[in-house]
């Protein structure tokens, strides 16, 4: 594991100016000049540097514990602390956890046990181990305590299907992170074929689009089912949301189109960015707020459709390629390129569409990220997947681009 700078930061004068607000003392003990001084620069600490593969917790904790080991520092020195700090919390300092996600609208269709790198899942819980029984008692008695905090909404999924993380994390913080991107990534899988229709009368404008859902009272367990702190995660939840009956056959037909592309990820030469865009296609569609909803699954086509700095109208040429009615879908994704502007720089129109404008982000955004996931042609990175949509569209003008390309091949004599 390497703990690197990020590209642009100059670290130094914060490490100067960390070493004039606090004193190591003799003991190891850290006295500051000021209450709550060293927040801010472990904040910026944690910014501006870069572990991959680990999670945000993880970050945190090595840069607290290396910022107050030594009392001047240079960036080469904290660094080089970093780094040491890294490696005994990560060969020293992990402990097995199991995190507990109710799951709503899986049932019959997101079986069995999956591992997504070091993380290990499984949906098919007996209800009569000791850690189920265990872990299930820990949770009602935990929600009992908070009988007056508890939302109505968490209550009443408690009855949901469990499904239970397994994973080595520094701390429960460490442990929530790692599963909920894991889960995140395999419920991404579905969440490409499995969401709600538009309503025709919107009754409650706060629904989700995806049809599969982790549920609140997210909790962290030891490996006998004991809470490991007494807290729990929450998300924003829906209250009058209804599970929808789906069709034996339509669920077979999923768990194949799930399967397809899982097998295609393994193979990608891009398969990291492509794990992560699962989780973001899965975080944008989940959303009770549909604005917000809108405004991730534009983030998600930035982050799959060309470089951090591209122009947007590239990103929207890029996923228009894959519609059979190009310029059609290409002034469709200006209209939504100027609506995320006009959101993002606090002037929306008010027009009350949040959900329409999330529904045709997904329409957009489906052919190009079913071709990101699975790399038809076989490119051999990202760069000749976008260099292959930015080609003409006009079979004319392809045309004349090969005959100029054999005519260069001839001039240069080239075989």
């Amino acid at each position: 594991m390497t703990i690197r700078k990020k590209k642009g930061f100059n670290i130094q004068p914060i490490l100067e100016k960390l070493s004039e607000i606090r004193k190591i003392n003799d003991d190891g003990s850290v006295s500051l000049s000021g209450f709550g001084l060293l927040d801010e620069f472990e904040s910026y600490l944690t910014t501006a540097v870069f572990a991959k593969n680990q999670t945000d917790s993880f970050v945190r904790q090595v840069v607290k514990k290396a910022m107050n080991t030594e009392q001047e520092m240079t960036e080469g020195t904290f660094l080089g602390h970093c780094n040491s700090v890294a490696t005994d919390l990560w060969n020293k300092g992990r402990n097995e956890f199991k995190v507990v996600f109710p799951i709503w609208g899986a049932k019959n269709l997101v079986d069995g046990r999956r591992r997504w790198g070091d993380v290990s899942i499984s949906f098919d819980i007996n209800q009569n181990t000791v850690f189920a029984r265990r872990a299930r008692k820990e949770r009602t008695s935990q929600l009992k305590k908070r009988a007056n905090s508890a939302t109505k909404s968490v209550k009443r999924i408690e009855e949901l299907p469990l499904c239970v993380c397994s994973v080595k994390a520094i701390n429960i913080w460490d442990a929530f992170e790692k599963a909920e991107t894991a889960i995140s990534k395999e419920l991404g899988l579905y969440s490409i074929f499995m969401s709600r229709g538009k309503f025709i009368i919107s009754q409650d404008p706060d629904t989700p689009i995806n049809r599969i859902l982790l549920a609140p009272h997210m909790t962290v367990h030891s490996k006998t089912g004991k809470l490991s702190a007494d807290v729990y995660w929450y998300s924003r939840w829906p209250v009058h949301l209804t599970e929808k009956h789906v069709p034996t056959t339509e669920l077979l037909k999923r768990k194949e189109q799930a399967e397809d592309i899982r097998k295609c990820i393994r193979r990608l030469p891009w398969r990291q960015q492509a794990e992560q865009a699962l989780v973001r296609h899965y975080s944008a569609f989940s959303q009770c707020d549909l604005e917000a909803s809108f405004l991730d699954a534009w983030r998600l086509l930035e982050s799959i459709a060309g470089h951090p700095r591209e122009k947007a109208e590239t990103l929207v040429k890029r996923a228009a390629w894959f519609f059979e009615e190009r310029e059609f879908y290409y002034q469709m994704g200006l209209h939504l390129m100027h609506r995320r502007h006009l959101i993002s720089h606090g002037r929306p129109v008010r027009d009350n569409n949040n959900e329409s404008l999330a529904f045709q982000m997904k329409t957009f955004l489906s052919p190009f990220f079913h071709a990101f996931l699975t790399n038809p042609f076989h490119f051999k990175d990202l760069e000749e997947l976008w260099e292959f949509c930015d080609l003409p569209v006009k079979k004319s003008v392809r045309r004349r681009q090969a005959y100029l390309l054999e005519c260069s091949a001839k001039f240069r004599q080239e075989a």
